[in-house]
């Protein structure tokens, strides 16, 4: 069960990490790289970017859909220096995005990063 907007952040992330992987466009990997949510663990790597997640999520947020309807509204307003991330948000289906949260929200951030091979970024959880 999601009961934390870190929570719906690190599935946000999960879902559009995907996306990047598709064409690797590069102010898209900076957004990810700045709101990467596994790095602390409880915060984004750019502790403003989850600031300003929270901030959106106590005005409109909801746990509901795993929070699939507060993220395309939570990147509809975000800063437009990063492009249009929510272009990349819209390719994911929603069941698809669900069905994948419901696999991720199960598991430790330890779990998620061995299932996505990303061990060598996370060297934080392998000590």
């Amino acid at each position: 069960m999601i009961n934390k907007p870190i929570q719906i952040l690190k599935l946000m992330y999960l879902a559009l990490n995907k996306e990047w992987e598709k064409d690797k466009n590069e102010l898209f990997g900076l957004y990810l790289s700045e709101a990467d949510p596994f790095l602390t663990g409880d915060d984004s790597a750019d502790p403003a970017i989850y600031d300003e997640f929270v901030k959106c999520f106590e005005k409109y947020g909801t746990y509901d859909d795993y929070g699939y309807d507060f993220v395309l509204k939570y990147l509809s307003d975000l800063d437009p220096y990063y492009g249009n991330i929510k272009q990349y948000f819209l390719n994911i289906n929603k069941q698809k995005y669900i069905e994948d949260s419901e696999k991720y929200s199960s598991l430790s951030d330890k779990e998620i990063i061995v299932l996505n091979h990303w061990e060598k970024f996370y060297p934080r959880l392998f000590k």
